[in-house]
This record gives structure tokens, sequence and C-alpha cells, in this order.
């Protein structure tokens, strides 16, 4: 494996995410409420919280939703809230808030919360998060040294590079660590994340 620094400057293509999404994909309504409540914020008027995905939607945290609706959200509310950035570093900047989205649920806090802000423990149990958030895809952990893991994607179409490098950036942020988030990608999909920190 040969890991390299993430790029949010590439072009994302979201229709062939979506299209590679296995039928019946979904995830947690809790990941929605960030995303529209800053697009409302920014363009309460966008034309995505007017459609028939997103308008009069409650989200209930522990319910299942489409991915793919999740995933034109989250462009949308990235080109919204970060128009002079790249896409990439947009869907960046608004997975590093999905972590904290998580550790917020009552599920959340029982998966991460008892570990305080041991980065180490979190990342350990990181594979479940992703297990209980979305309904597709396969996440294993490699437990590599003392400060290092890596986490191996199995058909988790779900912007890799962008979105779920900022969760696991996130979660680094709210437990006080600095740290790097290395990929190797085989596809959008598939591939592996080489996360190293400094001590907790």
């Amino acid at each position: 494996m040969t890991h390299r620094a993430p790029r949010f400057d590439r072009p994302i293509d979201v229709e062939e995410h979506i299209r590679l999404l296995p039928h019946g994909a979904s995830c947690k309504g809790l990941f929605f409420n960030d995303p529209i409540a800053r697009l409302r914020r920014v363009d309460p008027r966008h034309p995505i919280l007017a459609s028939n995905q997103i308008a009069g939607r409650r989200y209930v945290p522990f319910f299942d939703y489409p991915y793919s609706d999740f995933m034109r959200l989250l462009v949308a509310t990235a080109r919204a809230v970060y128009p002079s950035a790249p896409l990439g570093e947009g869907l960046r900047r608004l997975g590093g808030a999905g972590y904290q989205a998580l550790l917020e649920s009552q599920v959340g806090k029982v998966l991460f919360g008892v570990f305080g802000s041991s980065f180490a423990q979190v990342a350990r149990v990181g594979a479940r998060g992703w297990a209980v958030s979305v309904s597709f895809g396969r996440v294993e952990l490699e437990d590599v040294g003392e400060r290092h893991i890596r986490y191996h994607f199995h058909e988790l179409p779900a912007f890799l590079e962008t979105y779920q490098v900022g969760a696991v950036e996130g979660a680094m942020s709210a437990c006080g660590v600095e740290g790097e988030v290395r990929v190797d990608l085989r596809d959008l999909g598939s591939g592996s994340f080489d996360v190293q920190w400094s001590a907790d």
C-alpha cells in the first residue's frame, strides 16, 4: 500500500458516486440536520431545501434515510457555505461536523463518549461508528502501532477522500490531538486510510 495526502481539489463526479450506491443505501437522520441548518443560514431559498427529498421532512436521528439524498445535500451545502473553496475541501469541512453529530447522539455517546478525549480508544472503535451510521459497505480496523491505525473500506462510495477524511479529522479535533490521515484508494468506494497522531 502506498498512502498519500488526500487531494481536496480534484473534480468530484457526484452522480458516479450515487450510481455506485447499492440499492437501499441509507444513513441515519442525525447527519442531515447540520448541513440543512448551515444551508438555511446562507441560502434559505436554495432549491434543494424545497425539493421532494428534503422539504418538510423531519429527520429522526436514528431512522434511515436515502444516502443519495444525503450526498446531494452535502454537495449543495458545501458549494453554498464554502463558495471559494474546491468542492472537496467543502465536503471535508462538513465531514468534520459528522463525527460531532454522531458523538452527540445516544448511540454515539455509548460508542465513543465513554472514552472522553482519548483518540487512541475512539479510533479503535471507529469502524463501529460507520457500521451504525450507514447501511452499506464495510470498514475494518488494522491496529498498526501505539498511535497508528488503518481503516480499510469496502464498497463504501461515500466521498471517502473528502467527507470521510474530514470525519476522522473531526474526531481528532474533538479529542484535542494533532494527526494526519493519508489515503490509498483503489476506487470511489474501496481503499484505506492510514491514520497517525500525536500523544493523547
